[in-house]
């Protein structure tokens, strides 16, 4: 058994979801995050503006079997090289024990 998170911006949500079904994830739970990225002094002429810049963000995690899992974690993989998408990330850990 497995345990993948995805980590995406929210305007990618509705792609993470539909990939999450063409994978046939049999259940996943999601909730919204602040993401937080540094931003260098010459990336913003606003000089009010804090060190972090914020970013609506969802994560999604699913507990999955380890085949489906790693077919989550390709089809992820996928995704980032075919569009480019810098703001998705995932990874995948071990559950060393699992109650259903």
């Amino acid at each position: 058994m497995k345990l993948v998170v995805l980590m995406c911006a929210e305007e990618f949500s509705e792609e993470a979801h539909k990939m999450l079904n063409e994978v046939k994830v049999p259940a996943y739970s999601e909730t919204n995050i602040n993401g937080y990225k540094l931003v260098e002094d010459n990336e913003s002429d606003n000089w009010f503006a804090g060190k972090h810049a914020m970013e609506n963000s969802r994560l999604i995690f699913s507990m999955c079997e380890d085949k489906k899992a790693e077919e989550l974690m390709e089809a992820i993989k996928k995704c980032k090289i075919n569009k480019k998408n810098d703001h998705v990330y995932a990874f995948k850990l071990n559950l060393e024990k699992f109650i259903a």
